[in-house]
């Protein structure tokens, strides 16, 4: 069976390595490590260097976790039992990744599989085949016999059939002085026979010779008597009703602390899809901020690097896309990470001290360069020989070390802190002129 475990949330991967593997009847090892059978980059450092590991054992693929931060399958909080088996269109989750299982075998047959408990096909050679399932459960209840059935099965059966419960008539004249009893056997002949009334039962037919043990043919049925009305089918209780849509607006403005008095006669469905399109927008800029401060923090090779731990993991961080950042954030929360509120508090927190650090960082950092570069440190540092060697040594060098100490003077005399307000000054018309060139204020 082939087994190919395909990346596909991204169309390419940072070391150019490949979106996809593909082995049969054998094992790989997966992780962030180069020496791996597949290579996952990874600069945030989220995944193991071997983070799992497949192997292959009497047809089937057997996937073992032996990463920190653990492998997951897609919309599961808790990560896979090792050893876990896979199965057909699997997805996991490892790191940033979405990788999806396809075994080829399985493929072809996928969702073909009949259950376990089908029953054979009938055989035409076994006259006792019922061929489809089994047979439906029996009713107890007996059935009312027909007095006009033209068979007589029923005679064949040793015990007597019970008679039918008969169902009261409806109201009919008196019959006259003399006349039977309802319930009268119609086999008494040698009673006199009583006067005739108003409407004669229908004669009955003598029994058969030879069946006089069995059971006696009932009388004639009455007439039943009108049905009464079904009576109405009750009406199913109405469904719980849902919070209003000033409960709703209420609720809004209670969370985001807006004044509840006077509030307008707003539809709470519309503010509804309003909200989710700006939570929409509001989780994928923060992403796009949080990343542009990773691959910042990775430019200039800094050793402070976020971590996946056990608790209070930020979704924004670590979950490939803004959709799943929101479901995890509001709709199916996930052990060890952060709620929605959180979430964004801590993500704002992050770009507020990442803007605050890189301007802070800036000044000391330039300052330092300058200070080296500046003519008092280079004299300094050639215990006053620099100036004395462009003297003596004349010519064109002792002319580039003049112009070199008018221009560094000239740029820095206006200015308080020398060559680092030059630098700053520079840097707001560059700002300004980014800004203005993509069209902000």
């Amino acid at each position: 069976m082939k087994l190919t475990l395909k990346i596909e949330n991204y169309d390419f991967l940072d070391d150019g390595g490949p979106l996809e593997i593909s082995v049969e009847g054998r094992g790989i090892l997966v992780g962030r490590d180069g020496a791996m059978d597949w290579t996952l980059p990874d600069p945030a450092r989220h995944i193991s260097s071997q983070h799992f590991e497949i192997t292959f054992q009497n047809g089937v693929y057997w996937l073992n976790d032996t990463s920190t931060n653990g492998t997951y399958l897609q919309g599961h909080s808790h990560r896979v039992e090792s050893p876990y088996q896979l199965a057909h269109m699997d997805r996991l989750q490892v790191g940033h990744y979405i990788i999806v299982v396809v075994l080829e075998g399985a493929a072809a047959g996928w969702g073909a599989e009949a259950p376990a408990a089908q029953a054979p096909a009938a055989s035409g050679g076994d006259p006792w085949s019922v061929g489809s399932g089994p047979a439906e459960p029996v009713n107890v209840t007996p059935v009312e016999e027909n007095p006009w059935r033209g068979d007589f099965g029923d005679n064949f059966i040793v015990n007597p059939t019970p008679p039918p419960t008969p169902t009261p008539p409806p109201a009919a004249p008196a019959p006259a002085p003399g006349a039977p009893a309802a319930d009268a056997s119609p086999f008494a002949a040698a009673t006199p026979p009583a006067p005739p009334v108003a409407s004669p039962a229908a004669p009955v037919a003598p029994a058969p010779e030879g069946f006089a043990a069995a059971a006696p043919p009932p009388a004639a049925p009455p007439v039943p008597a009108a049905a009464p009305p079904a009576a109405p089918a009750p009406a199913a209780p109405p469904a719980a009703a849902g919070p209003s849509g000033d409960a709703v607006l209420r609720a809004f403005c209670q969370g985001a602390g807006l004044p509840l008095n006077n509030l307008p006669a707003t539809d709470a469905l519309a503010l509804a899809r309003e909200l989710g399109q700006s939570l929409r927008v509001t989780t994928e800029e923060l992403k796009a901020l949080l990343g542009a401060r990773a691959a910042t923090k990775q430019f200039v090779k800094s050793g402070s690097r976020t971590m996946m731990g056990q608790t209070d993991n930020n979704p924004l961080k670590f979950m490939p896309d803004a959709i799943q950042a929101m479901d995890v954030m509001y709709i199916n929360p996930r052990p060890g990470y952060l709620n929605g509120t959180s979430t964004l508090v801590e993500a704002f927190g992050d770009i507020k001290r990442h803007q605050t650090a890189v301007y802070s960082a800036i000044q000391p950092a330039l300052a330092r360069l300058l200070e080296d570069l500046s003519p008092e440190a280079i004299e300094k540092r050639a215990g006053g020989g620099a100036s004395k060697l462009a003297v003596v040594g004349g010519g064109k060098k002792s002319r580039n070390w003049e112009v070199f100490v008018e221009r560094w003077d000239a740029k820095t005399h206006p200015y308080e802190n020398g060559m680092l307000d030059v630098f700053l000054a520079y840097f707001a018309e560059a700002y300004d002129a980014s800004i203005k060139a993509s069209g902000g204020q």
